[in-house]
């Protein structure tokens, strides 16, 4: 049996992704199933969850949402047994929460207490709010979009769910938080030992954007391309099994 110096040499000897998410349903979806899919590569993956969304926070603008993200690989470093070095790319996960619709999208409720989300529109109890919040985010993403390097110079990428990670994988884009930890649970089950299954899902023409890197960037940005069932996120995985 390996001692526990030998496991963490062992682990220092692979490079590694890291994965930055808004939250831990995003690791208990992902994790089990991306760690598989790049193990035979002598590879690993690591998720940085933030307990947010940081395009979103008050305060971060796109000015200084690099310097946020380096924060968070940072602290990521300060709290694992990895350097820098160890890190070959850094993908950042987002929901894109319709952020790029039109504000005539935006429909006035002062009934709700949170934002409903339909593919054509999004329920709000205060516009004004809901629009500033779309003006953030959809400058941010636009930001990190044109970003290809952070921390200096470790390889960056941002992919998307739309207009959530739940709407995607479940169909279903308005999930309480029981049932994100009840549908990320039941995720993992279902697909850390189907891989295949995974990978036809991910690339399934309902959910998957045609396109380059870019091009799905500049679709989701159309019309309500933002609040429908879109997914960018194929283009990693298919990168990833063809290596």
């Amino acid at each position: 049996m390996l001692s526990e110096k030998q496991v963490i040499v062992l682990a220092k000897t692979k490079k590694i992704i890291l994965f930055i998410v808004e939250g831990i349903t995003d690791e208990i979806s992902l994790g089990l199933i991306l760690s598989r899919l790049v193990s035979t590569h002598k590879e690993d993956v690591k998720f940085k969850i933030i307990n947010g969304d940081l395009t979103t926070k008050e305060g971060i603008n796109p000015q200084n949402i690099l310097s946020k993200i380096t924060e968070q690989i940072k602290e990521f470093l300060g709290q694992d047994i990895y350097k820098k070095s160890d890190i070959i790319k850094v993908v950042h996960l987002v929901d894109t929460d319709g952020a790029y619709i039109s504000e005539d999208c935006l429909i006035h409720d002062p009934e709700i207490e949170t934002y409903i989300y339909t593919d054509e529109s999004i329920i709000v109890s205060n516009i004004k709010k809901a629009k500033n919040r779309n003006i953030q985010k959809s400058q941010i993403l636009d930001k990190l979009v044109a970003t290809g390097t952070v921390y200096v110079d470790l390889q960056y990428e941002v992919y998307y769910f739309s207009s959530n990670i739940e709407h995607v994988l479940h169909n279903h884009s308005n999930a309480t938080e029981e049932e994100k930890i009840s549908y990320a649970k039941s995720f993992e089950k279902q697909y850390s030992d189907d891989l295949d299954g995974f990978i036809t899902l991910i690339n399934d023409e309902q959910i998957a954007v045609n396109g380059t890197y870019r091009e799905t960037w500049i679709y989701i940005k159309q019309k309500n391309n933002s609040l429908q069932r879109n997914c960018n996120f194929h283009l990693l995985i298919n990168e990833i099994i063809e290596q």
